[in-house]
Order: structure tokens, then C-alpha cells, then sequence
């Protein structure tokens, strides 16, 4: 039985490796593990006060790590970094990261759970979501646990490839708005109308929970409790729910909008020339192997094959 389910397993690796084409397949195996050679010299420079959140667990921490790296590279300063463990983290992974980023918080799932099970107490559509589903950690989780009033949430999927001019602008700057990257396509849970008509909220279009620029009070859990109670956000794609309440809250907020769209999201095999990053979501996911760890290598790891 040990012997069939291993042959088994090989052929399912097997299968996904083809489909992703030599070049993605050599960097997922090759580079990918790379990245825990990366250091960043200027630890005793002072960080920049906004915290960067990023919520990992055993599947994409390398990726994490990835995306950390080539933010740290391209910002070319130092910042609070604050790991959430979506309840999978190898010990080892949590151990690298703090080896990478000394600075770094990391808040195990058994200790966030701990809190947030009393904190989203009053909010039981809340608390019921983030039990169902680890996304519900990025917005719960990352606004309660941030200590200042504005932060930055980045998914583990993301990879810089130049000076975030826009993103810089707004952490030096003194201001209550919120901005995200802009989606290849709708992608929120209710409609504009709906939004409206129940909640009272002009809803932004196109929002993508890539890369946010939050200000802490504009994500109201009480307003996210009566959305997932009043309307039918919940039934639909539960992966997209935490996307629609951060569109809905910075909605409501009114300050802030969508990043250029240099800050890129799409399913093209190619990153635009111009792009300063890109989010390589589900559907694109290889090309963050094929074509965003082949682009950077160069730029962050010193040891060139």
C-alpha cells in the first residue's frame, strides 16, 4: 500500500511539473529554496514605522520569503516585518524567517486564535468566517494585531520588481487612506447595486488584496459583521470573501483607491515591461517561478549557477 500511494504521489508531481514547463519546474525546484541564503546588511539603519503583514504557512513560505526579500531589495530601507502563521508553519520556516529578518514578529496560530476568539466575540459572522477559512486572518487578524493606525498586507504570491515610488509616498506621507492593486476582472462577492442598496456603500470596482495599504480604522469589524450577515457574500467563493470586505471598508472609508496598474495582476505569461510588481495569483501561480524567481535571482542572490 506504502509502495502504490508513493508511486502515486510521484506521478501527481510528476503531471504538475510537466503542465508547468521546464523552466517554471527547474526554478520551483532549484531556486525557490535559494532565497534562505538572502541576507539584508542594514539591520542598524532605523526601519521605516509602517509594519509590512504577510499571513504564510507550510505551502508558500518560501514564497513569503521571496516576496519579503525582493520588498526589502527594492525599497532599499528596513521595516517591521509581522508574520502570520495561517496554522501551518513549520518550526523551521519560523526559524528561518527569523534568522532572515531578526526584527521579525511571528504570531503562531494557537496564540492568534487565543486572541481573536475574545476579540470578534461581539461579531459572531466574523468569528464564524475566520474559523472557516485562514483568509479570514488577513483582515481580522492583521488590523487587530498592527500597532499603529496604518499598515502594509502583502500576499506571499507577490514579487517586486522595482521602486515602489506610489506605496513609498504613502508610508512617508501622514494620511487615513487606503489603496490596493487593481483585479484583471470584478471580483467582489456583491454587486455595485447591491452594495448600495443594503450597506449603503459605493462600491470601488476591481479591488485585489495583493498588496494593501491600510489605514487601521477604516477596516470596522461591526460594519464586516452586518455585511456578512445582511447580504450573500458568504455564499459565494469563500477564498474571495476577505477580498470583498476590504473593498467594502476602504468603500466606506472613501480615502484612498487603486495603485497604477504597474502594480500588476493579470493572467499574461509576461509581466508588463513597466511593472513595478505583480501578483501571481491562483491561475498564474507557475509564472511566479518561470518568470518572477528567473527575473530576480540575479537581483537578490549573490551566487549565480
Amino acid at each position: 500500500m506504502a509502495s502504490s500511494n508513493s508511486l502515486a504521489r510521484l506521478w501527481r508531481l510528476l503531471r504538475r511539473d510537466v503542465k508547468r514547463g521546464f523552466a517554471a519546474s527547474r526554478h520551483y525546484y532549484r531556486t525557490l529554496p535559494l532565497i534562505t541564503t538572502w541576507s539584508w546588511p542594514y539591520w542598524s539603519e532605523k526601519p521605516n514605522a509602517i509594519p509590512i503583514h504577510v499571513l504564510t504557512g507550510a505551502d508558500d513560505w518560501l514564497l513569503a520569503a521571496w516576496m519579503l526579500a525582493s520588498w526589502f531589495h527594492f525599497t532599499e530601507q528596513g521595516w517591521q516585518v509581522v508574520i502570520h502563521d495561517d496554522g501551518s508553519l513549520p518550526d523551521a520556516a519560523a526559524k528561518t524567517f527569523l534568522r532572515m529578518w531578526p526584527r521579525a514578529r511571528i504570531i503562531a496560530r494557537a496564540e492568534a486564535d487565543a486572541v481573536m476568539e475574545r476579540a470578534l466575540t461581539a461579531f459572531p459572522f466574523c468569528l464564524e468566517f475566520r474559523r472557516t477559512h485562514p483568509l479570514g486572518l488577513r483582515i481580522f487578524d492583521t488590523t487587530y494585531f498592527a500597532e499603529g493606525e496604518r499598515l502594509l498586507l502583502v500576499d506571499s504570491d507577490v514579487l517586486f520588481f522595482r521602486a515602489p515610488g506610489e506605496i513609498l509616498r504613502w508610508t512617508d506621507a501622514s494620511n487615513d487612506e487606503c489603496w490596493f492593486n487593481e483585479d484583471f476582472e470584478e471580483g467582489a462577492l456583491i454587486t455595485a447595486s447591491d452594495a448600495e442598496t443594503e450597506l449603503e456603500v459605493r462600491l470601488w470596482p476591481r479591488v485585489n488584496s495583493g498588496i494593501c495599504l491600510l489605514f487601521k480604522p477604516a477596516i470596522d469589524f461591526d460594519f464586516c459583521d452586518r455585511a456578512l450577515a445582511q447580504t450573500s457574500i458568504l455564499r459565494g467563493h469563500l477564498g474571495r470573501v476577505e477580498q470583498t470586505l476590504f473593498a467594502l471598508c476602504a468603500s466606506r472609508h472613501g480615502r484612498g483607491g487603486l495603485l497604477p496598474k504597474s502594480y500588476e495582476v493579470s493572467l499574461k505569461k509576461r509581466s508588463a515591461r513597466d511593472a513595478i510588481a505583480r501578483h501571481y495569483l491562483g491561475a498564474v501561480r507557475d509564472r511566479f517561478y518561470g518568470e518572477g524567481l528567473k527575473r530576480l535571482r540575479g537581483e537578490l542572490l549573490i551566487d549565480e549557477e
